[in-house]
């Protein structure tokens, strides 16, 4: 007896991307020039939860020292790329810690005369203290002066503090918490913080 042959092919398609990525809220030089290498994380590679981007980590939090005023300004959604020397492996919800370090005021009349930004967000600025959370998402590399000065809206540098190799670390999602005293007990960029101190004012 011959057996008719039945196919058993079945059709499974894989899509291509995520349906879900991180969208910069304006384009940035990466965006712009390099549109086949930059790739933009999705959520779950960032490790943040899909059903809430705002979820901590436990048991432990990453804290990242930022001087004010720019700490305020990451907060508050009006600079959401931080300029460093070098590149992180941290991705998702960070906590944003505002140096104890004394606020130069060059840095608040470069912010004022530089940018459109209300007068309310450089006054009583708080420091030794963790001020919120955002998601790092991306780090790239600006490759001159030029790139570098493409995102002055974003990074809120003067032109002059570009230098080789420098690098753009990429924030999304700020939330302002009830500023928490914190002892910043790392080395000079990051430090370990249990979560429970934010969970209280998250």
């Amino acid at each position: 007896m011959v057996h008719e042959q039945v196919s058993t092919t079945v059709d499974i398609r894989v899509p291509g991307k995520w349906d879900v990525v991180v969208t910069p809220k304006d384009p940035s030089y990466f965006d712009r020039f390099l549109p086949d290498t930059h790739q933009q994380a999705t959520l779950t590679e960032c490790g943040i939860d899909l059903v809430d981007e705002h979820a901590l980590p436990y048991p432990k939090i990453h804290v990242l020292a930022i001087r004010q005023p720019w700490a305020t300004l990451v907060i508050r959604g009006l600079k959401d790329i931080e300029v460093r020397s070098k590149n992180t492996g941290i991705r998702g919800t960070i906590a944003i810690y505002a140096s104890r370090t004394q606020i130069r005021k060059k840095d608040l009349k470069w912010v004022s005369e530089n940018y459109n930004i209300p007068a309310e967000h450089l006054e009583d600025l708080p420091t030794g203290k963790i001020i919120g959370t955002v998601n790092l998402v991306e780090c790239k590399e600006y490759e001159s002066d030029f790139h570098f000065k493409l995102d002055r809206n974003r990074h809120l540098n003067p032109e002059e503090n570009y230098s080789s190799n420098i690098k753009g670390w990429f924030f999304k999602s700020p939330r302002p918490i009830e500023p928490v005293n914190y002892k910043f007990n790392g080395e000079v960029v990051w430090s370990l913080a249990d979560t429970e101190l934010l969970r209280q004012t998250a």
